[in-house]
């Protein structure tokens, strides 16, 4: 490093970035030396199959073509989804190809999830909860 000036500055920006992070108590230690926080209860993104992360983020960049970017944000009643990912599930049981019916399948089970959120949230109204 350079003066020792410079080593206490660096010193006390690394005090205020370790100040800011959240932390769980737990570390994982690599055997590198590097440590890091915990990951237990985050989620593992990195075993999502990319696959069906291709199809979906299609079926949104079709959805955003058709009907307007973020579109489904403004609201859709649950049972929507719903009933769309039944018929989607059993085309695609039934091998029907004249769409990407796993695309759509995960998409609105990804808009259910999300839009039930809102709803419990206020952030979208109580009357699309239809189930």
């Amino acid at each position: 490093m350079g003066t020792k000036v410079e080593q206490l500055e660096f010193d006390f920006m690394q005090d205020q970035i370790e100040s800011t992070l959240p932390d769980s108590g737990e570390r994982s230690e690599f055997e590198t030396g590097a440590v890091r926080d915990a990951m237990s209860g985050k989620g593992m993104p990195s075993l999502i199959p990319i696959q069906a992360l291709r199809l979906v983020s299609k079926r949104f960049e079709d959805g955003a073509t058709k009907y307007g970017r973020d579109n489904w944000k403004k609201g859709i009643p649950l049972s929507r989804y719903v009933d769309s990912l039944y018929r989607h599930l059993w085309q695609f049981i039934e091998d029907d190809t004249a769409e990407d019916h796993a695309g759509a399948i995960v998409w609105n089970a990804m808009c259910l999830i999300q839009t039930k959120e809102w709803i419990e949230k206020g952030k979208l109204p109580e009357t699309l909860n239809d189930l």
